[in-house]
């Protein structure tokens, strides 16, 4: 509930989305706002660039600190502002969508897209905190929260265990499923932040949800809606290249 939204220390700069801010902005008090149309089309270096001179026209310092409050665009380009304006400020997410509760919150991932290639651009940042308040996924449109539930079956396909027996079952979205993935994520990248290894697990199905994303140029797709089609196929050449039965 509203208690859960964070007393934020220090000035803030809070990028955001139109329709999340409108939504939620007033439950941070006084801030400055940064706000950007909706969409994967609005994680660029110019958005980025965007956002630097409006830190610097804002006198904001390294003290500060940045606030993504929106669902995964908002949260890789909010982190990869941070760790890029004067060589990095702290980060907290606010995540709004299910793929950003569930995933794209955790684990310091940052990066903006270049036309021809999703994320080929970003740092690893981790962030200071992560607030998840489920309730807010009350208001998603069911486009949404169905696009955001393939990260939980990528994410319960990975942890196995009561999570995939609960996901497998149909079971909803709620905080206790929330946090249980947020938990596989952050056990996974803390044996291997850089993704030299084990992390390497969490793209299951990104193979092709990045490459359906980039070639209909970020714009007809939801990112989750890539994911559920990456998935299946994930699962069919495993099976091909005799990895999984069944």
């Amino acid at each position: 509930g509203p208690d859960s939204w964070p007393q934020l220390a220090g000035r803030a700069f809070v990028l955001s989305d139109v329709n999340v801010h409108d939504r939620y902005g007033s439950r941070l008090g006084e801030h400055t706002a940064f706000v950007i149309e909706a969409g994967e089309q609005s994680k660029t270096l110019a958005t980025a660039e965007r956002a630097w001179t409006a830190l610097v026209d804002g006198g904001f310092t390294r003290a500060d600190t940045v606030v993504g409050l929106g669902g995964g665009v908002v949260g890789d380009l909010a982190g990869f502002v941070a760790a890029t304006y004067q060589r990095g400020m702290d980060v907290v997410h606010i995540p709004t969508t299910v793929v950003a509760q569930v995933d794209s919150a955790y684990g310091g991932k940052t990066g903006v897209d270049l036309p021809s290639a999703k994320n080929y651009v970003g740092a690893y940042h981790q962030p200071r905190s992560v607030h998840v308040d489920p309730s807010v996924l009350q208001t998603l449109p069911p486009a949404e929260l169905a696009a955001g539930y393939a990260e939980v079956v990528k994410t319960a396909l990975i942890a196995g265990g009561t999570l995939w027996q609960r996901v497998a079952a149909g079971a909803s979205i709620d905080a206790d499923v929330v946090l249980a993935c947020a938990r596989l994520k952050l056990s996974v990248v803390a044996a291997d932040e850089r993704d030299g290894g084990r992390r390497q697990v969490l793209n299951l199905g990104h193979t092709v949800a990045h490459a359906l994303e980039t070639v209909t140029g970020y714009a007809r797709l939801r990112h989750g809606e890539a994911v559920g089609i990456g998935l299946p196929f994930a699962a069919h050449l495993a099976h091909g290249l005799e990895r999984i039965d069944g």
